[in-house]
């Protein structure tokens, strides 16, 4: 009982004191819910006073007839009486998303995690997967955390500015920079301030709204934008130094969050200037914009307010009426290479591959960034089905596509797609534009111009011809764009910033009714998500990344081969030939055009062309330059030959190759794209449009290993390889260009007709990755049936124009020979120099040059007779690891009349090899511009000898000669029993170099490429010789 009374006692002291603590826990409680209560009411009164204020800040007019403008940030004044926006225009405004919406991409992994998303999920095309409205929840987990935009809430202290500096990129660029920038602006909660607009390049038309070329209105009214302070020069004169940020601080500003940005504003309370002069700011991968899933977004907002004048935009295809409900919508295609240009293949499969491998995770890389989709990519044309990856749009032919096309102008896609696309066209808007300025303006332009770039075009002029070029680049390039937006389905171009504008303004909702949308756009995520598997087709399921190419991809120079009307001429290039003081415009075809031929009374002949070139607005008199022969241009144009039933050159001496010069027609090295060049004849029985690139020399030929540039005061000798038909052992080819390169030859021109086996494919791809080659497309579809009609010289002399033109100014000497002819020399006089190199032909040739006005050297060619030598097993068994060069060392003792020489004397005493008589080939100096460009011909520069004595100079065969693997005429003659041969090996420390060259060279994989291509070929190889001779037994002595 005590006990009991105790534990009693003690239970009523432990009530009392329980009840006590919930009294008191009751009361704190309390005293939060009315904190709470009366905190919330202060939230809402101030967000009502923000929305109020923001509200009246939105009525506010754009200054009437003044441009986009809003303000004059300097002195926070007035401007063309617009009241000052209050500092509190800056203040977030609360997001939230859409009602009944879907805001997240399905899916979609943590933003902080590595692991490649899932597949995006859709019912087909245009269904939506991410739906764009008010910015959404961002990345899974991270919702509960504020948004960056409620954390930083900076003091309105100063003038708080941002701006940038402009770089050299065209309209493209220039509107991608545009967007980051003021991107940055929103997130910094700062006023953006446009940088003027001085250069060509600057130019975008946005500040000149007189010219109604962009519809500001709904930009102007959604951000913060100054258009007046940034016209002044002092602005940027005036820069604080410490707030014009380096590189590496604009990439980390926005990822830096509210305290970096805080620290800035304490550094520059006035004006930031994220710069930019240095390139596009892209941060995390190519092609995207900075900052979190937040800021990220807010880049993308802005291109929903980025508008074209109603009166342009109704230029784009798909709004003109006579293209309505035709199917042109169902797909746009950007297609964008300039060949050998500028914009090389490497830098378009280089640039698609670095975008497409930063945004695709690791193990789906091979699925979408193979060779096969990087590389069609830059060529379009040549592999469309592969380019589409939606089943929904791919047809069953080729012929069944319909499509608007935005083409830089480096293609005639007439060719293969005549009738099945069209294109946008600015001509009416710029004739409307002419007209209204020519009517309404009378002449008074001072109220279009506002940029520094407009004013100075524009300035004493009565009309816009001074920047009507500006103009009609600007809007074609627009009208492309908005085409491409505009279409059901985009083909882009990965590694370009039009393509890239043009996902951009098709937003979210659109990011899978394309090729490459789908890659770029993911703020949710580190890695892109996926197409979804039942849609999707081309992927690349292999693995392996050197996947098969089509034939057509395996070169690096696409020509025009455009056939006139008439079908009887066909234009190989249009070219800027270069002159010592200005770059001509011409051509170099094949056929028959309008000429006449005049004789004077001396008996000397002209050519005149009966036709014309125009070039846009410009028009020209054309120049024919002929093949001068051994009888007259009549003779050797129209009758030789005329049995054959082609119009072209053809063995015989039927000369029709031809130069033909356009020399009153300026290029105009300003324009983005081009127009065509016309050859046409004033009765219209003669027309030719050329729409392709320019070919150009080209400097980047050196851009190969240190190894491969040429030295300082170095003579320099590129290759002009004639047309090599379709090989399949790639060991002959792999030590042809390994020995060149050892004799001295910088570059090599091939052209290729018929296709060859993968494995010398892939040979000629290790020696393009080091940049010793150019490969020319040169086949029969390439050439529409030219390179291997009815006989072979045609397409030999126009690959060695086209070479000479592309190598004229870049190297001192360029060597004609065939893809059978290895150039040789006994000479090793020159110090420095190995045995067997070029050095001292070149220099002769060049003394020849200096001291007799030569501008060409010839040399003969010698017969390899032991090539049809049959080996027993013994000696190929001697010669098992020797290279093919090493196995023919009989070499003819003398040569054989008439197949390789001219008799002169009784019974051959005296005999003659000069030119096509001794099978010569010749080096011709291309360095002199002074020199006027020809047609090139198979053994001289002409067949014209008299000529030819005067400017040619003969090479004895031991400074340079030719070994001519092929002799048909020993065997068809059955002379190969009976013949005198001589033992003459190539130099054993030449045969070392090109050995030691094909075993160590490495690729850009540090893969021993050539070795390995070289070793499986010999392994597999049914016939140890080289693949175009079927030897024969032969006497012991020729063993």
């Amino acid at each position: 009982m005590v006990v009991l009374s105790r534990l009693q006692k003690r239970k009523g002291k432990n009530d009392g004191f329980f009840r006590c603590t919930l009294i008191l826990l009751m009361g704190v409680a309390g005293l939060l819910s009315i904190t709470t209560l009366f905190l919330s009411w202060l939230a809402i009164q101030r967000d009502d006073r923000r929305k109020a204020r923001a509200g009246a800040d939105a009525l506010l007019p754009d200054p009437p007839n003044k441009g986009p403008h809003l303000r004059d940030r300097r002195g926070e004044k007035d401007v063309e009486g617009v009241q000052e926006v209050v500092a509190s225009k800056n203040a977030p405004e609360k997001i939230a998303p859409e009602k009944g919406k879907k805001d997240v991409v399905e899916g979609s992994p943590d933003a902080e995690t590595n692991s490649p998303p899932e597949r995006g999920k859709s019912s087909g095309p245009g269904k939506s997967i991410v739906r764009l409205g008010p910015i959404p929840p961002g990345p899974a987990g991270a919702d509960k955390s504020p948004r960056n935009s409620e954390l930083y809430q900076p003091e309105q202290k100063g003038k708080r500015l941002l701006t940038y500096r402009r770089f050299g990129g065209r309209l493209n660029n220039q509107l991608f920079q545009f967007i980051t920038s003021l991107q940055h602006a929103k997130v910094l909660k700062r006023t953006f301030v446009v940088p003027n607009e001085v250069r060509d390049v600057d130019w975008t038309g946005m500040f000149d709204v007189g010219f109604g070329i962009w519809d500001l209105d709904s930009l102007n009214a959604a951000y913060d934008i100054d258009w007046t302070t940034g016209l002044d020069p002092s602005f940027v004169n005036e820069m604080p130094p410490e707030c014009l940020l380096k590189p590496q601080d604009s990439k980390a500003l926005l990822k830096g969050g509210p305290k970096l940005w805080e620290d800035w504003d304490k550094m520059c309370p006035d004006v930031i200037d994220i710069n930019g002069a240095t390139g596009l700011l892209f941060c995390e991968q190519q092609h995207q914009f900075c900052g979190d899933y937040e800021a990220q977004m807010e880049a993308y907002r802005v291109y929903e307010h980025i508008k074209l004048a109603p009166s342009l935009f109704q230029n784009i295809p798909s709004k003109r009426p006579e293209f309505k409900d035709q199917g042109y919508d169902e797909m746009a295609i950007h297609a964008r290479r300039a060949g050998e240009g500028g914009y090389d293949w490497e830098l378009c499969v280089n640039g698609n591959s670095k975008t497409c491998r930063g945004h695709v995770s690791g193990p789906h890389q091979h699925e979408y960034c193979n060779v096969r989709t990087m590389k069609g990519n830059c060529a379009i044309w040549l592999d469309i089905d592969y380019q589409i990856k939606s089943k929904s749009f791919l047809k069953r032919r080729q012929d069944q596509y319909k499509f608007v096309l935005a083409s830089d102008g480096t293609h005639d896609w007439h060719i293969d797609f005549k009738g099945q696309f069209i294109a946008a066209n600015n001509k009416d808007w710029l004739l409307a534009l002419e007209r209204r300025v020519r009517e309404d303006l009378d002449g008074d332009l001072s109220s279009m111009a506002v940029s520094a770039l407009a004013q100075e075009k524009l300035k004493g002029q009565k009309d816009i011809s001074r920047i009507v070029g500006n103009l009609d680049s600007i809007t074609a390039t627009l009208l492309d764009l908005f085409s491409l937006v505009d279409s059901k389905y985009l083909v882009g171009a990965y590694y370009s910033t039009l393509s890239l504008n043009a996902c951009f303004f098709r937003g979210m909702d659109r990011i899978y009714d394309s090729n490459m949308c789908w890659m770029l756009m993911h703020p949710t995520s580190k890695y892109a998500v996926l197409p979804p598997t039942d849609e999707s087709t081309n992927i690349n399921t292999n693995r392996k990344d050197d996947d098969i190419l089509p034939a057509a991809l395996m070169s690096d120079v696409e020509h025009a081969f455009v056939r006139s009307d008439d079908g009887n001429f066909m234009a190989i290039d249009r070219y800027l030939i270069r002159y010592p003081r200005k770059d001509v415009i011409g051509v170099v075809g094949d056929g028959l055009v309008p000429i006449t031929i005049e004789v004077d009374g001396s008996g000397k002949e002209t050519v005149r062309a009966d036709f014309s070139c125009s070039y846009g607005d410009q028009h020209s008199p054309a120049t024919v330059i002929l093949m001068k022969g051994d009888q007259s241009y009549n003779e050797h144009y129209y009758v030789r030959g005329e049995k054959l039933k082609t119009p072209f050159s053809a063995n015989g001496d039927r000369f029709r190759t031809m130069v033909i010069l356009c020399e009153q027609l300026l290029y105009d090295r300003r324009l983005a794209r081009h127009p065509p060049l016309v050859l046409h004849a004033p009765d219209g029985k003669f027309s030719l449009t050329i729409g392709s690139t320019f070919q150009r020399p080209n400097g980047d030929v050196f851009r190969g290993k240190g190894k491969d540039k040429p030295a300082e005061n170095e003579i320099t000798l590129v290759h002009c390889l004639n047309p090599v038909y379709g090989l399949t052992d790639p060991r002959w080819i792999i030590e042809y260009l390994e020995y060149h390169r050892a004799i001295g030859v910088s570059h090599v021109h091939i052209y290729n007709v018929n296709m060859h086996s993968p494995d010398v494919q892939s040979a000629l791809q290790a020696f393009r990755d080091d940049g010793f080659i150019t490969r020319h497309d040169w086949s029969d579809k390439a050439s529409r049936g030219y390179t291997t009609h009815k006989t072979y010289e045609h397409a030999k002399w126009t690959a060695q124009t086209d070479c000479a033109m592309r190598s004229r100014g870049i190297f001192d000497y360029a060597l004609f020979s065939d893809i059978d002819e290895v150039a040789v020399s006994r000479n090793a006089s020159i110090s420095g120099y190995s045995e067997g190199h070029l050095a001292a032909a070149l220099k002769m040739c060049e003394e020849a040059k200096n001291k007799k006005g030569k501008i060409a050297c010839s040399f003969n060619s010698n017969t390899v007779s032991s090539i049809y030598t049959k080996l027993n097993e013994e000696e190929e068994l001697a010669l098992k690891d020797k290279l093919l060069l090493e196995r023919y060392n009989g070499v003819e003792a003398k040569p054989h009349c008439p197949s390789n020489c001219k008799c002169m004397g009784n019974r051959c005493s005296i005999i003659s090899r000069k030119y096509h008589s001794g099978r010569q080939k010749y080096i011709a100096n291309v360095k002199d511009l002074t020199v006027p460009p020809r047609p090139m011909w198979t053994h001289a520069l002409a067949r014209d000898y008299d000529e030819m004595d005067k400017i040619m100079e003969q090479l004895p065969d031991e400074v340079m000669h030719v070994r001519h693997y092929q002799g048909h005429w020993y065997k068809n003659g059955n002379l190969l029993d009976k013949m005198e041969e001589k033992k003459a090996p190539l130099p054993a420390m030449l045969m070392d170099t090109v050995r030691s060259a094909i075993s160590r060279s490495q690729d850009k994989q540090r893969k021993f490429t050539k070795r390995t291509i070289y070793a499986r070929a010999k392994d597999a190889a049914k016939s140890n010789g080289i693949e175009w001779i079927e030897p024969v037994e032969r006497p012991a002595q020729y063993h």
